[in-house]
């Protein structure tokens, strides 16, 4: 990822195994929860405890709750306090005793902050400067600015931290998809037991309503699962014996039994509340340089406001005029809202992608989409469904179910989807002619198998080429599958793959927000991806691309960005894994229980709807720009003021309420976050 933009590493967590993170120059993975051995033995049986994060966010709101509340109370009382005073006839020395009263209710709370932050060796912070631009205010006769500094100070923090208490518990709804217990099943019957404890081959029931607590397939029983805390999809699953479940989703209909497949912490579940876990821990650009002037301005301004109040009045006189000028530095001192609430913006935005089944490693990697004007994409799975049929057949000098026997042979090992096509059309095989294949994948061109002494290939055009077999030029459109034996041409397969709902309308929306090309790069010959560039208004295509061919034309794409600009890459995550990291941004479809997904992408929409990505680019886009205004607003605002301060045009009311506002205003401008 660019330098400017985020940490060069890319987001890595530690779901599969993989070479060391400094062996590729990758970040270091989060620390996982669990072990990724299986243990030899069954771990003891303990309640299941929370993620520490979340824990650790439920005592400090608690504690951080209390305090503010306790905070506005004494605000309140000093507003009453302050209002009342305004109606007594006090004079001389009563004066000041009487508003000191209200002054101490509203300072309570800014005084045990300050000297808090002092403990933590943050010697120079807000609270301080709220509380010495107070006893400023009050020293030199303007008692009730002294006392509505610190009452709209205390409104201004707690509005704060109610927003950052509404984002955390957005944060915090993922960590409702892990159930505290699993019912175990063995020869004692039922136990409910952690599932942590639950290991790969055990057999768990799932009764109607709860969550489904590992991954695992259905061995008995009839239901339909709502994916939606994970996938964000609406629509109920229908599932039986045979069907995968993920952890996390809810049974709803039925009592179910199923096997688990992976242990706990490699579940789909508890890796999501991982990633929720990890995000918040990669800054985005605008949050370090909203940092970075917090670093330098505050103490800047204590220290001006230093010499305008003991300095200069010992040369030039007018000790309260200076000190007045003084004590607003102090109140203008206090940056508006914690980082511009620039925090705030992107956790919502996290929150937010995840709640529509998108996954977000970090907030960088949305303010490195929002930057993005290149799109690339991957056709074939991507694009297209993945999901291929063998549509017709034209046999040489055999019959139709000779030559789709002979192709479903030889790739009867392979994993890829037009290998599955072939299979499932040519129905059951020969046993011994499966057991005497002898195969070897070659990426990019299909197969290389013998079946028995026979060599046989079976793939497209170029992999006859590269052995000199002459071949057939298919007159129809579609996917073209050859198959030779002994170097004899044999025939070919029509394959072809259907493009995705809604495919026209989500490129044209990428358009629409900002992105300048859209590229496909895929391995089909040129006449089979030559109509659906056209069709979808690709601005590029790349055809016949081996998978290195693939990694070569994005790493050219990432060498002509532009400087401040990123490319995003979309790939479906299962055979995209080196494309999704050679991109500033990847993005992997259909991530739900792929473990290389998850692992290799940025960016994981876990079901395979294209329209989720405009709008997470949509997301990303109102965030970085919601982000550089609260930047440019805080910092301009700040310095202005401050400016004003100095010369003496702003007087202390002003710069109180000012400064309020310019907070508020600030706080405010996260809604539009929706």
């Amino acid at each position: 990822m660019a330098k400017h933009l985020a940490p060069t590493p890319k987001h890595e967590l530690n779901f599969i195994k993989k070479k060391p993170a400094h062996a590729n120059g990758q970040r270091a993975a989060a620390p996982a929860r669990h072990s990724k051995d299986a243990p030899t033995k069954r771990a003891a049986r303990k309640p299941l405890k929370l993620p520490a994060f979340l824990t650790r966010l439920d005592a400090e709101n608690t504690a951080s709750t209390a305090g503010d509340r306790r905070a506005l109370i004494f605000a309140g009382i000093a507003a009453v306090l302050l209002i009342a005073l305004r109606f007594l006839p006090l004079a001389g020395w009563m004066v000041p005793a009487a508003f000191a009263v209200p002054l101490l209710f509203a300072a309570a709370e800014h005084v045990l902050r300050a000297f808090g932050e002092i403990r933590n060796r943050r010697y120079i912070n807000d609270s301080l400067l709220t509380c010495l631009a107070a006893v400023l205010l009050f020293a030199t006769g303007l008692y009730t600015e002294a006392a509505l500094l610190l009452i709209l100070t205390t409104v201004v923090l707690y509005l704060e931290t109610r927003f950052a208490e509404k984002s955390a518990r957005e944060e915090a709804r993922i960590s409702a998809i892990l159930p505290r217990s699993a019912a175990l099943l063995s020869e004692e019957g039922e136990q409910r037991v952690d599932p942590a404890a639950v290991q790969p081959g055990d057999i768990l029931l799932v009764r109607a309503g709860e969550r489904i607590p590992l991954d695992g397939v259905v061995t008995e029983g009839i239901t339909t699962i709502d994916t939606a805390a994970v996938s964000g999809q609406r629509s109920p699953w229908a599932v039986n014996a045979g069907y995968k479940v993920y952890a996390g989703c809810r049974n709803l209909t039925s009592d179910i039994k199923i096997r688990v497949l992976r242990p706990y912490d490699r579940s789909t579940g508890p890796k999501l509340v991982q990633i929720a876990e990890a995000a918040a821990g990669f800054d985005a650009e605008q949050e370090v340089r909203a940092a970075a002037f917090r670093r330098y301005y505050t103490p800047a301004a204590a220290g001006l406001a230093l010499v305008l109040g003991l300095s200069v009045p010992i040369f030039r006189g007018g000790w309260v005029l200076w000190l007045r000028r003084a004590a607003v530095l102090l109140i203008l001192g206090r940056t508006a809202a914690d980082g511009f609430a620039i925090p705030l913006i992107y956790r919502k935005s996290l929150s937010l992608a995840s709640a529509l089944g998108v996954f977000v490693k970090g907030k960088d990697c949305l303010e490195a989409m929002a930057r993005a004007e290149t799109v690339i994409f991957d056709k074939t799975g991507a694009i297209t469904e993945g999901r291929y049929a063998v549509t017709d057949a034209f046999p040489v000098k055999m019959s139709e179910r000779q030559l789709l026997a002979i192709a479903a042979a030889a790739e009867s090992f392979s994993r890829h989807p037009i290998a599955a096509a072939i299979r499932d059309a040519a129905g059951e095989l020969d046993e011994r002619m499966v057991r005497a294949v002898k195969i070897r994948e070659i990426p990019g061109r299909g197969v290389s198998a013998f079946l028995g002494k026979r060599q046989v290939y079976v793939g497209n055009a170029a992999l006859l080429e590269e052995h000199g077999i002459r071949y057939t030029v298919p007159a129809r459109p579609g996917t073209a599958i050859h198959v030779a034996v002994d170097e004899h041409y044999c025939g070919y397969l029509l394959v072809t793959d259907k493009v995705r709902r809604r495919a026209f309308d989500a490129l044209e929306t990428l358009r629409v927000n900002g992105v300048k090309k859209l590229v496909l790069l895929t391995g089909d010959v040129m006449s089979v991806a030559r109509p659906i560039a056209s069709r979808l208004n690709f601005d590029m295509l790349r055809a016949e691309l081996r998978p290195e061919e693939k990694a070569k034309a994005v790493g050219y794409l990432m060498k002509n960005k532009g400087q401040r600009s990123t490319i995003a890459f979309v790939g479906e995550g299962e055979n995209s894994g080196r494309l999704l990291r050679g991109a500033d941004v990847g993005i992997a479809m259909g991530s739900l229980g792929s473990d290389q997904a998850l692992a290799a992408a940025d960016v994981m929409i876990m079901d395979r709807d294209i329209f989720k990505v405009p709008k997470i680019f949509m997301l990303s886009r109102t965030a970085f720009r919601a982000a550089v205004e609260n930047f440019a607003l805080g910092t301009g605002g700040s310095a202005l003021l401050a400016l004003l301060g100095v010369f003496g045009a702003l007087s202390p009311l002003a710069a109180v309420i000012l400064s309020a506002a310019l907070s508020m205003l600030l706080l405010l401008n996260t809604l539009r976050i929706k």
